[in-house]
């Protein structure tokens, strides 16, 4: 389902990678394109996609989007109590839930962006239901899922 574009969202990567794998006629290509005067980039979803970006299309496609979203002001980077929180949440993770244990170094990144759309006053959309609802079992915050379906 696709999010309210009427407030502040960001991004998680797997939507940004959808629309690079899928191209112009996916439904993420169609989301960012409908969503766009809302969309904010977090920095962590920027460095995941150049970490990402290992061939030339896929440079291409995601420069010019970082650069664009940074001259508009649109990026967010997690503050310093962003850090802080997502540190305290996770060490709850870890002493609550123990069989996650495993899972925290990924969960670390998923954290700093759903703070970062709380520093806005924004919400997160993803595909990763399950990663960003325990994360909200700790901490509340805005989510949109997103599936093809409508």
């Amino acid at each position: 389902m696709p999010p309210q574009i009427s407030r502040k969202v960001i991004y998680d990567t797997n939507i940004y990678i959808g629309a690079i794998r899928g191209g112009v006629h996916s439904s993420e290509f169609d989301l960012l394109r409908g969503s766009l005067p809302f969309t904010y980039l977090c920095s962590v979803v920027s460095a995941e996609l150049h970490a990402g970006a290992i061939d030339s299309l896929a440079l291409r496609l995601t420069t010019p989007f970082v650069l664009l979203s940074e001259r508009v002001g649109r990026v967010v980077t997690p503050s310093h109590r962003s850090w802080s929180e997502a540190g305290r949440i996770l060490g709850r993770i870890r002493k609550e839930e123990p069989e996650f244990r495993t899972k925290l170094p990924a969960l670390f990144n998923d954290a700093l962006i759903a703070l970062s759309a709380s520093q806005i006053g924004g919400a997160v959309c993803t595909r990763n239901k399950e990663d960003f609802e325990l994360l909200r079992r700790y901490r509340k915050f805005e989510l949109e899922l997103f599936t093809d379906k409508v």
